[in-house]
């Protein structure tokens, strides 16, 4: 069992539910725990509508490699494209975090290579895993969250990402 942290993000279509569609996706994959749904300004171009954004704690069974590829096939399945850096998408997943795992590969790095400059992974984040560790720094989330030089704006929409009983 593998115990990971996923960014979920969204800025095109009904963005709430392509959020919401991938959420029920990650739980088939495994046990899922959801962060409050936040609205955050683009990062990286400013010519790109503003996001959903939320954090995601699974634990499955799949290894790091078959969950990242499971990641992949959603956002696939999902309608994503790939076609230039910082576009607009209807979804992205984003691992962040897995157990004290560092792992640098051409398509893959854990943790996530902008995890500690980044609002929008951070605040969420510290929702659901505030005393949590990153393995480079040695730092917890709340803490990389308080130092974080990103001053782009993120805001509770009010909703937490959950399954329906």
């Amino acid at each position: 069992m593998i115990e990971a942290y996923l960014s979920l993000g969204s800025n095109m279509g009904d963005k709430k539910k392509n959020l919401m569609k991938a959420f029920i996706r990650l739980s088939e994959l495994g046990e899922v725990k959801g962060s409050h749904v936040y609205r955050t300004e683009p990062w990286g171009r400013e010519d790109i509508p503003e996001f959903l954004n939320a954090c995601v704690y699974i634990k499955t069974r799949l290894d790091i490699k078959n969950l990242f590829h499971a990641l992949s096939s959603i956002e696939a399945e999902m309608g994503r494209e790939r076609k230039e850096k910082w576009e607009k998408r209807i979804i992205d997943i984003d691992l962040l975090l897995s157990d004290q795992l560092i792992f640098r590969s051409p398509t893959l790095t854990i943790p996530h290579s902008y995890l500690q400059i980044r609002n929008f992974y951070l605040e969420p984040l510290s929702e659901i895993a505030k005393e949590e560790i990153e393995p480079i720094s040695g730092e917890k989330i709340k803490t990389l969250l308080e130092r974080c030089p990103d001053k782009k704006r993120v805001w509770k929409t009010g909703n937490i990402l959950r399954l329906r009983a």
